[in-house]
């Protein structure tokens, strides 16, 4: 499931870039605004409704829990990870912005192109008090892909915003904006969608895995957050570029945010926070998540490396090697082959144990100078809280979505929160 993520970035991070900008939970209908009616019937041919959803934001007690980890970059709330299309997933970050401006960016669709390179066209359809309907198109090497959006500007803190038809399946998205003072702001983007019911390459990518389509959006909603967020810095007079030279930076000694009430939300979602640089680069991104299982359960699942393609289905071949001298006790050294349609990766990894820290180094290969650490926490009452650190893994990339990240350096940061959240679901349902 690795790398298949990705694919799914390349054409849901357009539906939902693009939609996240106009005006109204539906587009207007035929007697409402005729004109509108007959653009989107020339759009191409009719189809079924598509199913909608209610989205609500972090409640004022999710955003408290959160703030402390808003110090490192955003911070993703998603709930109901392994729920498919039911999964909801929230992203919150701070905006060195006016709410005001935030909400022009949100508001503007005609000028996404500013900050969405992927974008070739923005075409506004009708427009009538708060909602805004209109259709972009993207055209790629590999694809072209028309959507219609709508949005409903329900006022200066709150922008809902639909996605009616797209090849990558029906959607929803709602920006909360929060005032933080000394004009900057706090945002976050909510969103949904089910590509289960879009392009073919989706279809197959929403199957892989109940967490796919989280890791999914959680790609496309790093692009589309922290590009609006840049645009809106950008406008209030911040000297920065639209986006970040490199997408990831070394990631230097992995270190998981410190322990605190945001881990009580855990029981209920999972929380991924990320670290970046000033300049935007991601460094670190660590995804925590609730088990009821025990700790103690939870390290021996990770030790047990000679089963881990039970856990992992990407994983096809596993060879337990002799540990290398002076390796610390109890280390185990292994070769790993993964493989996915899109990509496959070898290498040498040495996993190490100290006391409910367990890495996992790269020796050679693919893996080479990679690593990760998982974090192993006992929860008051039982169970145990998980938590998965890392860098970019941008190694772990396949050639397209390489591609992709040259192209908007923000999706490295996305790919690094999508895998490992798949990655850190899939551990969780194994023990």
């Amino acid at each position: 499931m690795k790398h298949t993520v990705p694919v799914n970035a390349l054409l849901l991070t357009i539906a939902s870039l693009g939609c996240a900008s106009a005006r109204a939970t539906t587009l207007p209908t035929a007697q409402a605004d005729p004109q509108s009616a007959a653009q989107t019937a020339a759009s191409g041919p009719t189809t079924p409704p598509p199913r909608t959803q209610t989205l609500v934001g972090p409640t004022a007690a999710e955003m408290d829990a959160l703030r402390p980890l808003l110090a490192r970059g955003p911070v993703f709330l998603v709930k109901n990870a392994d729920g498919g299309a039911d999964a909801r997933i929230s992203i919150a970050t701070r905006v060195r912005a006016p709410a005001a401006t935030m909400h022009r960016v949100i508001t503007t669709p005609g000028e996404y192109t500013t900050f969405m390179p992927i974008l070739s066209s923005v075409e506004l359809l009708s427009s009538r008090g708060t909602r805004t309907a209109f259709r972009f198109h993207v055209a790629a090497s590999l694809f072209d892909v028309t959507a219609l959006c709508a949005m409903n500007d329900l006022s200066e803190r709150r922008v809902d915003v639909a996605i009616t038809h797209s090849e990558t399946g029906p959607g929803g998205s709602r920006w909360d904006l929060t005032p933080d003072g000394d004009g900057a702001s706090t945002v976050s983007l909510t969103t949904w969608g089910d590509p289960s019911q879009g392009h073919w390459i989706l279809r197959q990518v929403a199957r892989r895995s109940p967490a796919a389509i989280a890791g999914m959006n959680i790609s496309v909603d790093t692009v589309l957050a922290l590009g609006a967020v840049r645009r809106a810095e950008i406008l209030a007079g911040q000297n920065l570029p639209p986006r970040p030279a490199e997408g990831a930076a070394a990631p230097g000694v992995l270190t998981p945010p410190a322990a605190g009430p945001w881990l009580e939300l855990t029981r209920d979602a999972t929380v991924l926070s990320m670290a970046l640089t000033p300049e935007g680069s991601v460094t670190q991104v660590t995804v925590a998540a609730y088990t009821p299982s025990p700790p103690d359960a939870v390290v021996e699942r990770l030790r047990d490396v000679a089963h881990h393609d039970t856990v992992w289905g990407s994983i096809r071949e596993v060879e337990v090697l002799p540990t290398p001298a002076g390796a610390p006790a109890g280390a185990v050294r292994y070769r790993v082959l993964t493989e996915t349609p899109l990509v496959r990766l070898e290498g040498e990894q040495l996993l190490r144990v100290e006391g409910r820290t367990v890495w996992q180094e790269g020796l050679t290969g693919d893996l080479a100078n990679t690593s990760h650490r998982w974090d192993v926490l006992e929860a008051p009452g039982g169970g145990a809280w998980v938590l998965f650190t890392g860098g970019s893994d941008q190694n772990r990339a396949g050639r397209i979505t390489r591609a992709l990240m040259d192209r908007d350096p923000w999706l490295m940061a996305g790919f690094a929160g999508s895998w490992k959240i798949v990655w850190l679901r899939n551990l969780l349902r194994a023990v």
